[in-house]
């Protein structure tokens, strides 16, 4: 008899007034059938029967049972022909496909000119030619987009940790049952850590720098008996700013008059100051441990404590009182926490011998980085090396000394230096975080020893440390 094949699966079409129907459709329909619907076709050979290395090209024949009309191709490589990944050929028809692949290779599932579908060993999928590629099956589900739109918490199986939500805002929320998205992860990050900024500030258009020629450095001079503020700057803070730590590196020329016989002492106070944005003062609990005075019977330092670690809340610049107005106010000298008691121990210069501030425990402290004064009030940072002559008498923060060599005929020799200062700390006072207004004095001639500067550049390195 004489038959046509269908064009995808090759079944047999018998020509009408055909004798032999029976044989036909039973051996070329619906055999071919079945193997179409549930057939598993075995693929165990690569490289063979004019393939190349590594493919496999399914067999298409009409009427008779044909590896690619198989609902299922499982893959094996028994005789470990695959020396890599490996190529499935599929004919340029539509049809479904499951596959299986136990090769232990990545195969392919292509048609010969497209590019297909990788499997990974071990792995099962739902595949489909649709007569030009082969590409997946199923890329959408209702059940599942509905599912996911729904869905209340999710337990992770390994640990037992649920997630319940999906926050966008990391500031507001400390639990482990929430996870932020990518956006709001990187604007926390963007919002906490040590920030740095640095400059360096030269006296261009003062006076004493009028009639400098060539690169010969600008310079203020400050004689004996005079105080000239150096330089003036900004530290930029914002609103999660917790303190700030400033370096300052101030570069000169010491120099002192007359004729000496031996090496003469020349010395200058420095100070550095900050604006008050805000007069009053912060609480930070009440004390634990009352004044202890410090040293002898005529010491003016008293020791207290307070629960917790107020250290972000005290500066080189703050004060301390028993009242948030500041009317007592007594200089911190400085403050240390201990976190095997939790307590904040602050030694205060109680400006006389006698009773301190708080002389029994239960008052509550206030402190402020602004020594309580008014706005706009420039507020001096404490003597770093506390002495009750230059240091009270005169307002400063250091002094930059030295003992000065002196040539044949007595004069002092004179060289340019850099002096580094110690780190001094700054928190946002009462007036709230954000920048704040700096200034650098220098004052000469002011002490017994005598001395004059010329100041050529200030560097300024700040580091802005926050917390959301």
């Amino acid at each position: 008899m004489s038959n046509t094949y269908t064009s995808i699966l090759k079944l047999a079409k018998p020509a009408t007034g055909d004798a032999g129907w029976g044989a036909t459709i039973n051996d070329k329909v619906t055999t071919l059938i079945e193997e179409a619907i549930s057939g598993k076709a075995g693929i165990n050979t690569w490289g063979q029967g004019g393939d190349s290395a590594n493919v496999h090209t399914l067999t298409i024949n009409e009427g008779a049972s044909s590896e690619s009309r198989n609902a299922v191709l499982s893959l094996t490589d028994t005789s470990t022909q695959l020396s890599g990944a490996g190529t499935v050929v599929v004919p340029t028809a539509s049809k479904l496909y499951t596959v299986i692949n136990v090769t232990g290779q990545t195969i392919t599932v292509k048609t010969a000119s497209g590019t297909g579908i990788a499997v990974p060993t071990a792995q099962q999928i739902n595949l489909m030619c649709d007569g030009t590629n082969v590409v997946e099956q199923n890329n959408y589900s209702a059940a599942i987009q509905a599912a996911i739109a729904r869905i209340d918490s999710l337990r992770l199986a390994s640990s037992g940790a649920t997630v319940d939500s999906i926050i966008t805002d990391c500031f507001g929320s400390n639990t482990d049952t929430k996870v932020a998205t990518n956006k709001a992860v990187r604007t926390l990050v963007g919002t906490i850590g040590n920030f740095k900024r640095s400059e360096r500030i030269y006296p261009w258009g003062s006076s004493d720098s009028a009639s400098i020629a060539g690169v010969t450095p600008p310079s203020i001079f400050v004689d004996e008996g005079d105080t000239e503020t150096v330089a003036t700057f900004d530290l930029y803070g914002n609103g999660n700013t917790v303190f700030q730590e400033l370096d300052l590196a101030i570069s000169g020329i010491l120099a002192r008059t007359g004729t000496h016989t031996n090496p003469v002492l020349a010395s200058v106070i420095l100070r550095v100051q900050r604006k008050s944005a805000g007069a009053t003062g912060t609480s930070i609990g009440a004390v634990t441990d009352a004044d202890a005075k410090q040293g002898g019977s005529s010491s003016y330092w008293y020791l207290i404590k307070v629960a917790g670690d107020q250290t972000n809340k005290i500066d080189s610049f703050s004060y301390l009182d028993d009242a948030a107005d500041g009317a007592s106010k007594k200089r911190i000298q400085n403050a240390t926490y201990d976190d095997a008691t939790n307590k904040t121990t602050i030694v205060y210069d109680n400006g006389s011998e006698g009773t301190g501030l708080f002389s029994s425990t239960g008052g509550t402290v206030y402190v402020s980085s602004s020594a309580f004064e008014s706005v706009g009030t420039w507020v001096t940072a404490s003597p770093f090396i506390p002495d009750s002559g230059v240091a009270e008498s005169f307002d400063s923060t250091y002094t930059i000394s030295e003992y000065l060599p002196i040539n044949g005929s007595g004069s002092a020799l004179l060289v340019r230096k850099q002096n580094n200062l110690p780190t001094l700390k700054l928190v946002p006072d009462s007036g709230g975080a954000g920048n704040i207004e700096m200034r650098v004095q220098l004052l000469a001639g002011q002490t017994s020893s005598t001395g004059q500067f010329a100041f050529n550049v200030l560097q300024v390195n700040q580091t802005n440390v926050t917390r959301p």
